[in-house]
């Protein structure tokens, strides 16, 4: 087991966003969290991510009790969060985007002048995109905001496995792409977990979740409902549980 989430509450205020969530993430495996709006998915990874504090609760990583801090924490712990805006630069090009935050230098005559090791940065960030990723890059000194939606998201995953992470988290990581940016992306994700990668992706769309993930832990209200594999319910099944039913089946 990588990471075990046990009875975590969250309030803000008189408001209880969490009420007792509890969840596993295995080893190499893409784990799917569903539920509707409001359900608590959003708090509960952020408290992963160090973005809020719970409550009460535990965190266990790899058999480890942890408190994550801040988002910082996290991934020093080798907990990587893809979200919706995927954290990309417009005006850079797809290598500075990869590298934003980690870049490469060289130093001259003894440490007196440093500059950026363009090269050493487009060759590595071009053997994850191409090899782990599975993408192909045409121009990768274009501009962010001329790349496909599909593209961007391939960036952002490349950068959290460039990362040593452990758990790449994803949030909605099809949201607002076309039929075949979607696949491509979904493609990505089978590829990551065929690598041995973690993936903890939340997504609305069952569809999806059923292509891609080997468990689906259900939120309602605040609470897992359940947690089961894939090729043990139904897609109505989680629908039910969606709606706030315990029964499986």
């Amino acid at each position: 087991m990588l990471l075990s989430l046990r009875d975590i509450k969250k309030s803000f205020g008189g408001v209880q966003a969490l009420r007792g969530a509890s969840m596993d993430v295995v080893r190499g495996k893409v784990t799917a969290l569903v539920g509707d709006n409001g359900a608590g998915k959003s708090t509960l990874i952020k408290i992963v991510m160090g973005v809020h504090p719970p409550t009460s609760g535990t965190i266990v990583l790899e058999g480890q009790e942890i408190s994550v801090a801040n988002p910082e924490s996290a991934r020093s712990l080798g907990i990587e969060a893809i979200y919706q805006d995927l954290a990309l630069v417009g005006t850079f090009d797809l290598v500075q985007n990869f590298f934003l935050g980690r870049e490469r230098t060289r130093s001259y005559f003894g440490g007196l002048i440093t500059v950026l090791d363009k090269a050493a940065m487009r060759k590595e960030a071009l053997k994850v995109l191409t090899g782990r990723v599975g993408i192909q890059i045409g121009n990768p000194y274009a501009n962010a905001f001329v790349m496909s939606g599909g593209q961007r998201q391939a960036v952002a995953i490349g950068r959290a496995i460039h990362s040593d992470a452990r758990l790449i988290i994803m949030d909605e990581p099809t949201a607002a792409l076309g039929v075949e940016e979607t696949d491509r992306v979904l493609t990505i994700i089978e590829r990551l977990r065929d690598q041995g990668l973690t993936v903890l992706m939340v997504s609305h769309n069952l569809e999806h979740v059923f292509r891609c993930a080997d468990s689906i832990a259900v939120m309602h209200r605040g609470e897992v409902n359940v947690q089961v594999p894939v090729n043990e319910v139904s897609r109505q099944d989680i629908v039910t549980h969606i709606m706030g039913s315990r029964a499986v089946g």
